[in-house]
């Protein structure tokens, strides 16, 4: 009988406030040998208050846990905005966007949310959650 899954998840959380357009926020990070191949994903949840800030999602990779780099999609295609800033209230907006394949060929990853077109305020939210399923050592 086969081992049932196991399920892991690691939330990181906090604002943008101050942060100027162009900081990269990275989310906690992974080992990535601790994770099961094509089952890495990030929900990821924004609430861009600040008038004109976008805010976009992607995923970074490390030999060290302290430099990062961005990884781009598979095609190079440019991550996609999920808020945009208005002058009124913005409801908070909510994705999953999957890992990808590269991913494994480094030792660490992590999602990052980054603001561009004006600083961050404390009503500029994010929460990162990754998740994943655990490589069995069997």
């Amino acid at each position: 009988m086969a081992n049932p899954p196991r399920f892991f998840s690691v939330t990181a959380s906090g604002t943008l406030n101050t942060l100027v357009a162009g900081t990269i926020t990275g989310g906690t990070a992974i080992k990535t040998y601790d994770v099961e191949p094509g089952t890495l994903s990030v929900l990821a949840t924004v609430d861009a208050e600040t008038e004109n800030i976008t805010v976009t999602v992607l995923w970074q990779v490390s030999t060290d846990n302290s430099t990062y780099y961005t990884m781009t999609p598979v095609n190079n295609a440019a991550n996609i905005v999920i808020a945009t800033g208005t002058s009124g209230a913005d409801a908070a907006v909510s994705k999953v966007y999957p890992a990808p394949d590269g991913v494994m060929g480094w030792p660490y990853v992590r999602a990052a949310v980054t603001n561009a077109m004006a600083t961050g305020a404390a009503a500029d939210t994010y929460s990162l959650t990754t998740k994943y399923v655990r490589r069995s050592n069997f």
